[in-house]
This record gives C-alpha cells, structure tokens and sequence, in this order.
C-alpha cells in the first residue's frame, strides 16, 4: 500500500484525490481566496441572537475580528481607531463593544504594549489554524457567554 496523499492543496484549496470525482465531476476550484476559519455556529448564532445584550455594534465588533484577525492564537494588532476608521465608529464605541466582548468571553486579552491592550478571538468561538492548534488553544480558554455580562460600575 502507497503514502497516504493530503486530500487537498492548503493553498489553493484545490482537490489532489481526483480518482475520488466520477468522470463527469469537476474538481472543487478555490477561487475566493484567503483562509478558512472555523467558527462555533452555536455560539454565533447565541452573539446574534436579539435577546442576547450584545449590542450591534459589539456584533459587527466582533466580526471585524473573525474576518480580520491572524492565524492562530495571535491577536489583532489594530487600534480601536484603526477599526473605527474601517466599521465607520467612533474609537470609544469599538472600545465599549470590546469591553462588552471581552466580558462575555467572545474576545480574549492577548498582550499589553504600554497602556494598550491587544485582543484575540476566543478559540472556542472561532479559530483560524489546524484542528490540533485549536484543541491545544481551548485548553485554558474559557467558555463564552451567551448572554452579554453586565458592566461593573465602580463605587463612588
């Protein structure tokens, strides 16, 4: 018995198996380009869902951050300004729907660099990476949140 091939090219997406397709089928042609992410629906669909608390904007918030962060468990090195400027919000909405994401476990801190903090997706929400990266990632990720947490207001 042969080497095992990989069933598909992970660059292009394009099917390798071809004894696999009939005579008639075509092989699968990746056009769209860029990486695939894997994405809970559960818990998307809990995010989105209208009795969740989260606001829109921590909705489109956290999209930006599914379609615009790094491979793997890198954060997303974007001022709340720079995502601002691309979501048309203001620094400080974008800074609320983070607070908000981060609360409910949607977003996770990575780094600090001075005063400003860095943000990833939580691995159990969303991952970009192989299956292996992603069961490693979760390990000591916490379970999001479903309904969006209140926000602690400090004593005066």
């Amino acid at each position: 018995m042969g080497r095992a091939r990989p069933a598909a090219n992970t660059s292009t997406g394009e099917y390798l198996q071809l004894e696999l397709l009939d005579k008639n089928d075509k092989p699968f042609a990746w056009s769209g380009g860029g990486r695939h992410v894997n994405a809970s629906k559960k818990l998307g669909a809990a995010l989105f869902s209208k009795d969740s608390g989260y606001s829109k904007n921590d909705k489109l918030v956290w999209g930006y951050y599914l379609f615009n962060s790094p491979p793997g468990d890198e954060p997303l090195r974007e001022s709340f300004r720079e995502i601002g400027i691309n979501l048309e919000l203001r620094p400080n909405a974008v800074s609320k729907s983070v607070g908000s994401l981060q609360r409910g476990g949607y977003l996770l801190e990575a780094e600090k660099v001075g005063r400003v903090k860095f943000y990833k997706l939580n691995p159990r929400a969303a991952y970009d990476g192989s299956s292996g990266q992603q069961r490693h990632a979760t390990q000591h990720a916490r379970h999001p949140s479903t309904t969006c947490p209140p926000e602690k207001k400090e004593a005066s």
